[in-house]
């Protein structure tokens, strides 16, 4: 009988090569951190931008589940590269760019990153604020 890792410890590994019989994830125990990832407030205004064409309600539906499949799908094919060579994309990308031209990339995604979180934070500003309003409260500086 095998026991559980303990959680609270402190990963000891780097970027190398972790053995197979080391590897305790399934793609089921990671359903719930990327799902909870991905769900945001973007998802909302994505709703209301796609809606804004004068589409209808099923149209917008079905626009948005290929759009997000698609994209996803894309992000999936790339991270193949990941599994395959049991690194980090971001790691793995220095073997076509060199450890000096593998600069821009991570700048690049560095820039995303913080764009994205910045972008995350202020729908959630605006749309706080936007409910509040609506429901009469302050939705002034506090919010």
């Amino acid at each position: 009988m095998s026991t559980a890792p303990d959680v609270r410890a402190v990963e000891r590994q780097g970027i190398d090569v972790i053995a197979e019989s080391d590897r305790k994830g399934r793609p089921r125990g990671l359903f719930w951190p990327w799902f909870a990832a991905n769900v945001s407030v973007l998802g909302l205004s994505y709703g209301s931008f796609v809606l804004g064409f004068g589409i209808s309600l099923a149209q917008a539906t079905v626009v948005s589940v290929v759009g997000v499949a698609f994209s996803f799908l894309l992000c999936g094919i790339v991270a193949i590269a990941g599994k395959r060579g049991s690194a980090p994309t971001m790691v793995l990308s220095r073997a076509a760019f060199g450890v000096r031209g593998n600069r821009l990339p991570s700048f690049l995604s560095w820039v995303l990153t913080v764009g994205w979180e910045t972008a995350l934070a202020s729908l959630a500003v605006l749309a706080t604020s936007t409910v509040f309003r609506e429901l009469g409260w302050d939705d002034g500086v506090v919010t």
